[in-house]
């Protein structure tokens, strides 16, 4: 019993020492104290941010495709070409006419039932014809048109530009009509049993002389002034069937 109550006091006297151990404090200065933190690092420098992207396929403005060019524009004709153009397509809208060598050059169109043919004529101021030009012959013309005058085109383009002939746009002639005012010659011109005359007010009338053969013609189509002379081209409905129309050369008294 002794033995038990001397055990009892010896434990209890034991008791505050197995309290919880307080935790050890770190000297200042020590061995364990904390480690300062270290210097901070320098960031590298600020990368600079990345070229935008683009879709993919686009080219950057330095590499940029140049805008196609257009196909050149096509040359322009000159003063020749386009006049033989004319004659030769415009049908006797316009037709040419050389000072120096006193001749027209105009076309002229033969055609029958199916066919027909297309020449290129100079008149002389003796109303002859000379040095005709062929474009297309019967079959061709209709066929083959484009390709036999981008051929004759050049050709008479030279010609027209030595021969330095000019255009004269023709004066139409209106149909089922004996007379015409034409202010460029201050009169009206009459026509009556295949002549023409010339009439002023309070003059009498004056005779155009056909050069070279009579106007076998059963009508005037469409005349033609040339400038500083007294000499006038006349196309005129063929009195018999063949040619589309028939030149004349008429000379003013």
């Amino acid at each position: 019993m002794v033995r038990s109550l001397a055990a009892l006091t010896f434990a209890l006297a034991l008791l505050p020492a197995c309290g919880p151990a307080k935790e050890p404090e770190t000297p200042e200065g020590g061995e364990g104290a904390a480690k300062e933190p270290a210097a901070q690092e320098s960031k590298p420098a600020e990368e600079a941010p990345a070229a935008e992207a683009k879709p993919e396929g686009e080219a950057p403005a330095a590499e940029a495709k140049a805008p196609e060019r257009k196909p050149a524009e096509a040359k322009a004709l000159s003063e020749s070409e386009s006049l033989a153009k004319e004659i030769i397509k415009g049908g006797g809208r316009r037709i040419g006419w050389s000072a120096s060598k006193k001749l027209f050059v105009v076309p002229m169109e033969k055609r029958t039932e199916s066919t027909g043919s297309l020449d290129i004529h100079f008149y002389g101021e003796d109303g002859q014809s000379r040095d005709p030009m062929r474009v297309c012959q019967p079959g061709e013309c209709e066929e083959h048109l484009d390709e036999k005058v981008a051929e004759i085109l050049p050709k008479l383009a030279q010609k027209l530009e030595e021969g330095q002939f000019v255009a004269i746009r023709s004066i139409g002639w209106p149909d089922n009509r004996d007379d015409l005012d034409v202010s460029s010659l201050s009169m009206k011109l009459k026509w009556s049993k295949g002549k023409i005359e010339g009439v002023k007010e309070g003059q009498k009338p004056v005779a155009f002389t056909a050069v070279g053969g009579k106007l076998d013609i059963s009508a005037l189509k469409a005349i033609y002034i040339v400038p500083e002379s007294k000499l006038i081209g006349v196309f005129g409905t063929p009195a018999k069937p063949g040619f589309v129309q028939t030149f004349h050369v008429v000379k003013m008294p």
